[in-house]
């Protein structure tokens, strides 16, 4: 008897009903799992047009440091650093009226800095974060607009 199934020419069925089942159980789970999130938002991104290019030659502007040191007592040292440019100054005040001193003024020919130009308040290691906080308070006054905060000085 078996011999004349084998004869035949016996065929191998798959049983498509326990498939389809599997098929639909995935398809219901992961209908309810997955999560649209209403929080996602377009980021706004500054890329160049298409029609201009970079001037690849530009040099980038070195900025600007405000150097902030230990405090020792009620005073902590102050030193402005620039390419050829190294002053000290006695408190945030006086920082900051140098600052405007070397400000480019519109209209006048004076001055070092435009008010764009890259400013890093640079804090020594172990300096109090309230003295950064006044350097970077000095360079606001003086009109300055890009101003940033830098990695402790070791």
């Amino acid at each position: 008897m078996n011999r004349s199934r084998a004869a035949r020419g016996f065929k191998l069925q798959l049983a498509m009903t326990p498939m389809i089942d599997v098929v639909f159980l995935l398809l219901v789970f992961f209908v309810c799992t997955v999560r649209f999130e209403r929080n996602e938002q377009v980021y706004r991104l500054d890329l160049p047009s298409r029609g201009t290019t970079a001037d690849p030659l530009a040099l980038q502007d070195a900025p600007l440091q405000i150097v902030v040191g230990i405090r020792d007592g009620d005073r902590c040292s102050i030193e402005l650093r620039a390419d050829g440019v190294r002053q000290t100054a006695e408190n945030f005040d006086t920082l900051a009226k140098a600052m405007e001193q070397m400000r480019r003024q519109s209209g006048v020919a004076n001055g070092l800095f435009e008010s764009s130009h890259p400013i890093l308040v640079v804090p020594s290691a172990g300096s109090q974060w309230q003295d950064a906080v006044e350097g970077f308070n000095a360079a606001v006054r003086a009109g300055y607009a890009n101003i940033g905060f830098a990695e402790s000085k070791r």
